[in-house]
């Protein structure tokens, strides 16, 4: 009898935690520091389906004092994950990827460079 509570508090604490930490974006430190080398190049276009690993139907760019909930307005998703302190932060943009539900990657990007727009949903522009 005791094996059997034991294995149901196994599978609800798994369960519990996919549930929790499933469909979590995380920073992707390298390529932001690809996204930035490009940009200290001078470059102003950025094609992100040739320097991205992963698979996403969708991306965007948010602006300082962005909340999650706004992130998940715009792009009809659900977003769980590290949105790179950009609710609380100014010197910063946030670019999100997500599949069709969920964000999968996010990327901060420095002020320095100017402001960022999306293009077709597959080009980064840097305006200064």
């Amino acid at each position: 009898m005791k094996k059997i509570i034991y294995v149901i508090l196994i599978i609800a604490a798994v369960g519990l935690a996919v549930t929790l930490l499933g469909n979590r974006a995380s920073q992707d430190t390298v390529l932001a520091e690809e996204i930035n080398s490009f940009l200290e190049n001078g470059e102003t276009q950025i094609d992100l389906t040739g320097v991205t690993n992963f698979n996403w139907t969708q991306v965007s760019v948010f602006g300082p004092y962005t909340t999650d909930e706004t992130i998940e307005d715009s792009m009809g998703i659900k977003f769980k994950g590290d949105n790179g302190e950009i609710d609380i932060l100014d010197d910063r943009f946030l670019l999100v990827f997500a599949d069709e539900k969920y964000a999968v990657k996010t990327v901060v990007l420095s002020m320095q460079h100017g402001t960022y727009t999306i293009k077709n949903n597959k080009v980064l522009i840097v305006e200064q």
